[in-house]
This record gives C-alpha cells, structure tokens and sequence, in this order.
C-alpha cells in the first residue's frame, strides 16, 4: 500500500511539473513573439502618417523641374535665400534661407513679418559653398502638427515610408544635389547632433558613428568620414524638448 502510494505521487509530481513546463514554454512562446512583432519605440503606423500618402514619388528632374533655377530666381529678390529642398512624394518643396544667426527666420519670414512658423532654415555656421568632406549641413523647419513645414519628416517614424522616400534634393546656387537617408531618430537637445566643427577624420567618423547608432531602423546604407551630410531638424512633442531628426549623405 505504501509503494502504491509513493508510485501515485511520484505520478501526480510528474503531471505538475509537465504542466508547470509547458504553462513554461506557452509564456515563452507568447513573450518571444510579443517582442518581435514590438514597434520600434517612436515608430507610427500608415494610418497616423501626415499628409497624402499616396502622392507618388517623381523626382525634380522627372517634373521637368530644375531646383537650381528656382533657387537663382528667388535669390535676386531675397538674398538669404541660398538653397531649396525638395522631397519627391511629400510637401516639402521650398526655398531654404540663411542668416548670420538662427534666429532670424525662427519666428519671422522672409519679409521680416512676425509670424508663428517663420521660415524654414540653415544653421548659420554652414558654409553653403563647401560641398567638402566633413561638411555637415543643417536646416530647420517648424512642426506645425500639419501637412507643412517640416511636419512631414515625422512620416520617417514609418520604416516603408522610409523605404519609399529615401531620396532628398537640395539644389543651391551652384548646382543640384542628392542626398540618401542613412539615420532617423527621436532625440532631446541634450544630444548635440548640430555639429559643425570636427577636430579631423577620426572625430568626424565618430560623430557619424554615433547618429548613425541612434537610428530607429537599419536604413543599409553605409557612411564614413570621407561623406557629407545633410540634417534636418524639427520640434517632437512626446517628450520635454523633443527633436526628430534626419540625416542624409550626398550622393550626386
């Protein structure tokens, strides 16, 4: 009687400790794929995309467009006017202007009239005549929380959106120029990503290593201390100070 007991315990411990197993690997399987199918932090769906999503994404040049000429024209009457930005297949498609400081344009346009969102902006440090290497271009435009300015960069949350507008021209008046989207990322201004001025290569390739670590998602594209780059800057209201931020280097 008292092995037949102990051989129906020794059972009964067998099924719970089975049952506690497999509760084990249920909870296991259910974490894993919780953590994969996970959203990268920041990241937004189709649905929360800003503007016409089904724009479709023409080049200047397929427009018949020369962003060069448009830059030239606008420069007689405004000579803070030094450069345009354009991304195909979305709302950005302006002239960028540049003073002898940021603010300038922070909160008046380009008549000198107070307004909310100014104008969209280069850093004032850049020298728009260097395409050199360990050039980095900066411009800042307002997020307005709708379909203007640089609102639309926030659609960069959205890894196909990137896939889909990988490509960013920039023409000044010297020439017309393309930049590919290499980092894209959610930040605070207690991380300097706004710097100019690197002491050699070795600083510069760090600083590119560093924005490039940040990004929300693997763009594959590669980036070292012979490129120049392009950033742009704009206000994200999820947290106290909030940036989003997209880099780019030039390609043509």
């Amino acid at each position: 009687m008292v092995d037949e007991n102990k051989n129906n315990l020794n059972k009964i411990i067998k099924i719970v400790g089975l049952l506690v197993l497999a509760a084990l690997i249920v909870y296991g399987a259910i974490y894993l794929k919780q953590r994969i199918s996970k959203p990268v932090e920041g990241s937004i769906s189709e649905e929360q995309l800003v503007g016409d999503i089904n724009k479709e994404v023409i080049g200047s040049e397929a427009q018949g467009i020369n962003l060069q000429e448009e830059i030239l024209a606008l420069n007689i009457q405004y000579p803070d006017a030094v450069s345009w930005l354009m991304i195909p297949g979305t709302s950005i498609d302006m002239p960028i202007f540049k003073s002898t400081n940021n603010d300038r344009y922070l909160r008046h346009d380009r008549d000198n009239v107070k307004t909310k969102w100014g104008e969209t902006f280069m850093d004032y440090r850049n020298d728009i005549n260097n395409m050199d290497n360990m050039s980095h271009f900066i411009i800042y435009g307002h997020n307005t929380e709708v379909d203007s300015h640089f609102t639309p960069t926030l659609n960069y949350k959205n890894e196909k959106f990137l896939n889909d507008h990988k490509v960013i021209e920039m023409a000044t008046l010297k020439g017309n120029y393309k930049w590919e989207i290499f980092s894209v990322y959610v930040t605070d201004t207690d991380f300097f990503y706004i710097d100019t001025v690197f002491e050699d290569k070795n600083d510069y390739g760090n600083f590119l290593s560093t924005i490039k670590g940040k990004s929300m998602f693997d763009t594959k594209v590669s980036i070292d201390s012979n490129d120049t780059i392009l950033t742009l800057s704009t206000c994200e209201y999820s947290r106290p100070n909030g940036r989003f931020v997209v880099h780019a280097k030039l390609v043509k």
